[in-house]
């Protein structure tokens, strides 16, 4: 029988604590999961796991006890109905249940759904599997699926130096952008440009400084309307940056076409999703069930331009904890925070 019980009934894991759970500890020995498992999930033990502002926004209630959504480590256990996969697979993704609840990375054993995780490529190591889920699954939905981003487009990213935002410059390489602008700080740019310049494309970079207000004023001076698609993952992220009510940035759109798509937003940009009236060149993007496929184009298409994620990895222990999730909540940190819960 394929969902026979573990002998392993405790594991280290990372709990959210308090009445809502947006602060966090570490247990050395939380209940492992509940098995046996629905037909069509699997048990992972968990090599790596990386964290998002999602982890920290959702109340324990919502979220469940243990955070973390991205995930990568070997399959354990498959259920009765799974065909892709097999115990002893290596795979990434999110740890998100057939029933679409969050079972929780940040431990040493979590269970996804099959259709959440995609074998890992021989190309990424764990840590970097584990970076891709949220992050470059929020920015190719974005670009290619909101944006219509194609071979050609000209695309414009706002807030390039972050997760997300770097996610999308190398996606807009990727899926073949003949022009790529990214708005940062400028004491970014070396570390953007560093991880975007090994593209086998010859779309060169453009980056612009926000701090400079000279800059920006050129920039949207000198190209009204050249934009196919703006992606704009710094606005609604918490530090009060707002460029979706911003014309000057809204007249970089090539009209009637071109497209601006956030990933964050206040109560009215959120509300107009969930009502069902966005305009028909604006969208919130929120990410889709089901992510496999889309895994495994976003590992294809970084292995193909030579592509990885920036990490800062962690060691899996109470300090480090406490730290990842500060680092992430004041934006103090380059790349994808991510933990090495098995060696």
């Amino acid at each position: 029988n394929k969902n026979n019980r573990r002998s392993q009934t405790i594991m280290r894991a990372a709990i959210r604590t308090g009445l809502l759970g947006y602060t966090f500890s570490f247990n050395p020995s939380h209940p492992s999961p509940k098995t046996p498992l629905q037909p069509n999930e699997i048990l992972l033990q968990v090599k790596s796991s990386a964290i998002n502002p999602v982890d920290y926004k959702l109340p324990k209630q919502l979220a469940g006890p243990i955070p973390g959504i991205d995930v990568s480590g070997i399959v354990q256990q498959v259920g009765s109905d799974v065909t892709s996969l097999q115990v002893g697979d290596a795979v990434f993704g999110r740890a998100i249940t057939a029933k679409g609840n969050l079972s929780g990375s940040l431990a040493q054993e979590a269970i996804a759904s099959e259709a959440e995780v995609a074998k890992k490529a021989d190309y990424l190591t764990f840590e970097e599997g584990a970076a891709l889920g949220t992050a470059y699954l929020t920015s190719l939905q974005s670009l290619r699926d909101a944006g219509k981003v194609e071979k050609g487009s000209v695309v414009l990213v706002i807030g390039a130096s972050g997760g997300c935002g770097l996610a999308g410059m190398q996606l807009a390489l990727a899926l073949g952008a003949s022009r790529v602008v990214g708005i940062c700080s400028g004491k970014n740019f070396e570390f953007v440009k560093s991880q975007t310049g090994a593209s086998s494309s010859s779309t060169a970079v453009e980056l612009v400084d926000y701090t400079d207000e000279g800059a920006m004023k050129k920039i949207c001076e000198e190209n009204v309307g050249k934009f196919d698609c703006i992606y704009d993952t710094a606005t609604g992220s918490g530090r009060g940056e707002d460029y979706a009510s911003n014309s000057s940035i809204a007249n970089l759109l090539k009209q009637p076409t071109g497209q601006f798509v956030q990933i964050n937003g206040g109560p009215s940009t959120w509300a107009k999703k969930v009502l069902g009236f966005e305009d028909k060149n604006r969208s919130l993007v929120v990410t889709a069930k089901e992510g496999k496929r889309d895994l495994e184009t976003i590992a294809n298409l970084l292995e193909k331009e030579g592509f990885k994620p920036f990490l800062n990895v962690k060691k899996f222990d109470e300090n480090s904890i406490i730290e990842g999730f500060q680092q992430l909540k004041e934006r103090r940190t380059k790349g994808k925070i991510v933990f090495t819960i098995e060696e």
